[in-house]
């Protein structure tokens, strides 16, 4: 069922968090989303939000929602995979720093409902993947590759799910493998390998985010970077996937397919 003319119920996962609270708070202005309930982490209590949205600590099982979206921590991933497969829900997740038992989690959901994971729902951070891997493709092996992200110093992961995705999609284009050619720090008499892409995390002050992979070649280089200036540019990601996502079928979808580029 196609749901891009109806109103989509909207249920929000880490609803006092930074990135759940705008959730709340956009799609209240959004006349597709009708927020009806946010999740809070145990001890943040219950009650409304600003926009008089339910929040509640735990999972209600009262509330009929088409779409979770979650941006919560990697311990609430086996909770939230319960509750949407259990309802048919669809699932937007931009949790990052997850392991293989989460991926698990993720993919069983999705053998019942849709489920749409990201490490980032800005439409030009998902453009700068694309870009940054043709550029890899064109330039070759003769310019070296390095990432440099930056965030708040509130941030649980590093690298972020973002810089992690970054190297890997620049890794394939430039035909050298993810999980043996990505190096996440360099230190002492380190010296640099053809092959290698290194990813260098800061974490300071209350920047929302900021991407930079650098191809440098003999006497040249070319950035490609990208500055978030507020959280709202995820937010508004995550609920235009939210509304492309509810009543589809049950799978695995990526947000190139919400934004109609790359590949998919």
């Amino acid at each position: 069922m196609d749901r891009s003319d109806a109103v989509v119920r909207l249920a929000v996962l880490g609803a006092r968090g930074r990135m759940g609270a705008r959730c709340l708070a956009l799609a209240a202005e959004d006349p597709g989303l009708e927020p009806v309930l946010g999740i809070v982490a145990p001890g943040e209590g219950a009650g409304l939000s600003a926009e008089g949205v339910r929040l509640e600590e735990g999972w209600p099982s009262d509330v009929e929602a088409d779409v979770l979206v979650d941006f919560s921590q990697p311990g609430a991933v086996g909770l939230a995979a319960g509750w949407v497969a259990e309802r048919g829900a669809a699932w937007v997740c931009g949790t990052t720093g997850l392991e293989d038992e989460h991926w698990a989690k993720i993919d069983g959901a999705a053998e019942r409902t849709p489920v749409l994971w990201a490490s980032n729902f800005s439409a030009v951070v998902q453009t700068l993947f694309v870009v940054a891997a043709e550029a890899a493709r064109l330039l070759g092996k003769g310019y070296d590759a390095e990432i440099v992200e930056a965030h708040h110093k509130h941030k649980r992961d590093a690298p972020s799910g973002t810089a992690l995705e970054l190297a890997r999609r620049v890794a394939e284009a430039k035909g050298l493998s993810p999980d043996r050619d990505i190096k996440l720090d360099r230190q002492g008499d380190d010296l640099r390998e053809a092959s290698q892409l290194t990813v260098q995390a800061l974490r300071f002050g209350d920047t929302p985010g900021e991407h930079t992979l650098v191809l440098g070649g003999v006497g040249e280089r070319l950035e490609l970077r990208h500055q978030a200036l507020s959280r709202d540019s995820y937010v508004v990601g995550a609920l235009r996937a939210a509304k492309w996502l509810a009543g589809r079928s049950a799978g695995r979808y990526e947000m190139a397919q919400v934004l109609g580029i790359g590949a998919s």
